[in-house]
């Protein structure tokens, strides 16, 4: 795999890992070439959360990761897609709950919008979504909180915010 990321979990203490998750995550495009981002609100064992993430979730055991990905999209979203490519695979770590998170992001077309159906707890926690060109979404992950949950959620997304602006300057991609 040509990109895997790896990041220690920085904020909180480190004394065991005992579970992993399998994330499928999407840095997703509309017509504009603008990125999804979710406005997160939230407070947990983390702390207070108050940012932008990509869309994404936990992938089903009965399900590909392609289809895990365009299943959280149009969860999160409303919206159908279609994929561009992979971008990378980041392994990070959340050390206040013990675990270890193999992220794999895709690039995706936004397509069709057939209205979203989030989980309670996506309801709770997505404030909005809202739709801004590439470097903008690298400013604003850029300007998280360096600390907990918020540290976390900035290194992993912010390198493939990164790669993801280099395939679009370098592909100018048509719908």
């Amino acid at each position: 795999m040509k990109n895997v990321f790896h990041f220690e979990d920085q904020c909180y203490p480190f004394t065991y890992t005992d579970h992993k998750r399998i994330v499928v995550r999407a840095v997703l495009l509309n017509d504009k070439n603008e990125v999804a981002l979710l406005h997160v609100v939230s407070d947990d064992k983390f702390g207070h959360r108050d940012c932008f993430e990509l869309p994404g979730g936990g992938k089903r055991k009965d399900e590909r990761f392609h289809q895990g990905v365009l299943r959280e999209i149009e969860e999160e979203t409303g919206f159908k897609g279609k994929i561009i490519k992979f971008l990378a695979k980041v392994d990070d770590f959340y050390n206040l709950i013990h675990r270890n998170n193999n992220n794999y992001y895709y690039l995706v077309r936004a397509d069709k919008y057939v209205g979203d159906h989030k989980e309670d707890y996506e309801k709770r926690v997505i404030q909005d979504l809202r739709f801004v060109d590439i470097d903008t979404a690298i400013t604003l992950m850029d300007n998280v909180k360096d600390d907990g949950v918020g540290l976390l959620i900035k290194q992993r997304e912010l390198p493939i915010l990164k790669l993801a602006k280099e395939y679009i300057d370098e592909h100018p991609i048509n719908k």
